[in-house]
């Protein structure tokens, strides 16, 4: 896109316009114009440099103004965060009454750990040989909660870990066909784990 022969910097356009009347008035007839033609440029000329003036000062303003403020603002805040250390080295000072002062830091105390509760509902159904769907309800757990699979397999008697998933159902395959399975679930939540679930057996006499 070719540039504009106006320019865009409003000093620049003042300088422009400035120029643009002047040599027109002195060549009106070489241009085929009037004096006329000019007047009504040269009235938005005389008020265009006035609000032109206005601007430049009410911004020079606004950013002394702005200026003041942020020097103001800083010598407040170093105030401020010498009395709040000379509070917070007060170890008697209680945790309410700094709250109410609002002098700690949103976030800089991170929430307990969620409580993780046992799954609720475990059913285990037979899906083919050797394979066990099963499905659980997640109960007060939040969506990004593990559940942790456990199982006894035929006579093991300790409980084995199985698999982990954060959804509410899986599918156990590879099993010896026909051999009892108790399945147990447990919710987590970091190193926290919740009692354990109902437990769901298949192949039972």
């Amino acid at each position: 896109m070719p540039r504009d022969y106006i320019p865009a910097k409003d000093t620049v356009f003042q300088d422009w316009l400035g120029n643009f009347i002047s040599i027109a008035n002195a060549n009106l007839a070489t241009l085929g114009l009037i004096t006329g033609d000019l007047t009504p440029l040269t009235t938005d000329k005389t008020t265009f440099d006035t609000n032109l003036t206005d601007a430049e000062a009410k911004k020079a303003a606004s950013k002394a103004a702005t200026q003041a403020k942020d020097t103001i603002r800083k010598s407040a805040e170093a105030k401020a965060r010498a009395l709040v250390k000379r509070i917070q080295a007060k170890a008697d000072v209680p945790n309410a009454l700094k709250a109410q002062l609002q002098i700690t830091v949103p976030g800089a105390t991170p929430p307990p750990p969620e409580i993780p509760v046992p799954p609720i509902n475990l059913v285990a159904n037979i899906a083919g040989t050797g394979a066990y769907l099963l499905t659980w309800d997640r109960a007060a757990n939040s969506l990004n909660t593990l559940f942790v699979i456990e199982a006894k397999i035929g006579a093991t008697a300790d409980w084995l870990p199985v698999f982990t998933t954060t959804k509410t159902k899986y599918e156990h395959t590879g099993n010896p066909a026909g051999v009892v399975i108790m399945y147990r679930v447990k919710a987590q939540r970091g190193e926290i784990q919740s009692p354990p679930s109902n437990v769901a057996v298949v192949n039972e006499g």
